[in-house]
């Protein structure tokens, strides 16, 4: 079952914001799919991080993850993915254990020409392979990687999800009750640069987790500022190669600075800026090559 045991505050809560079930269903499966969108309220993102458990998380995660595996086109190169999925294993070790109840999945999106990843609930994490192209070593991929997987240890993904699609959604589709539904929410979530939007707070407690990422996984923590400064250089050079990064990321250029407040703060060391990196080398060729 999707509510589980709560206290008494947070059945108020709920009483009092959400949207009832019946109602929020047929409005979405009669207004379109910009009504997903519309149907955010931010008493539904923090309800959502009492009601929805490591299982339901990671039922809807899957879900969710073969729609997108459905709409998008995944890199048919078993090498480049088991690369990333290593790297990315290697990065959610770092995170404690309580954090990471299920095992997460890395996919790689042949989209050679587009920069973004984004995270879905239940550990499913999707880079695109022109993210590989612009990254200079092993350690800028491990920064975006890092930041990903902490949106999901975080509780973002989950929050983000109930935040646009509503609770009573969430209900139907852990019912499986309406097959179509899982396909609407799929495809708007898609449209919309999947779940974008996360808040500033949400963006800087990603960055900071994805510094502790790096550094346990004995990466060079300064790689996450290098990446966001070449980022905001490329939207100057090639604003089309970059423009879905800034259409679901805040301003690379302001992040870059902060990251690096926080490593001298914290007194990260300088670890390794590249490892393996000829396999680096070999990945990026793989998926287009080096884009400067």
């Amino acid at each position: 079952m999707l509510f589980r045991p709560c206290p008494v505050r947070i059945w108020t809560l709920m009483r009092q914001y959400l949207i009832p079930a019946t109602a929020l269903l047929g409005l979405l499966l009669g207004s379109g799919c910009g009504t997903v969108a519309s149907a955010t309220r931010p008493a539904t993102r923090a309800i959502g991080e009492f009601v929805l458990g490591p299982e339901d998380e990671k039922k809807l995660g899957d879900q969710l993850a073969a729609e997108v595996k459905q709409q998008e086109k995944v890199l048919g190169d078993a090498q480049v993915q088991s690369y990333v999925n290593t790297l990315g294993q290697r990065l959610v070790a770092q995170a404690p254990k309580e954090e990471r109840p299920f095992n997460f999945q890395f996919t790689v999106i042949d989209a050679p020409d587009t920069v973004n990843a984004f995270a879905l609930p239940g550990g499913h994490i999707f880079v695109y392979s022109g993210l590989i192209r612009a990254a200079s070593d092993e350690a800028e991929l491990a920064s975006v990687l890092g930041h990903e997987i902490a949106h999901v240890t975080s509780g973002h993904a989950r929050q983000q999800l109930a935040s646009q699609v509503g609770l009573g959604t969430l209900q139907q589709l852990l019912l499986g009750s309406d097959p179509n539904l899982l396909a609407q929410v799929g495809s708007t979530i898609v449209a919309q640069g999947y779940l974008a939007a996360y808040t500033r707070g949400m963006e800087s407690e990603a960055d900071k987790r994805g510094l502790q990422y790096l550094d346990g996984a004995g990466y060079d923590p300064a790689a996450m500022a290098r990446f966001f400064d070449k980022l905001a250089k490329m939207q100057g050079s090639r604003p089309n190669f970059v423009a879905s990064f800034f259409a679901t990321h805040p301003d690379p250029g302001a992040r870059a600075k902060e990251v690096n407040s926080l490593i001298q703060s914290r007194g990260y060391g300088g670890g390794q800026q590249a490892i393996v990196s000829k396999d680096f080398q070999d990945i990026q060729a793989r998926v287009g090559g080096a884009v400067r």
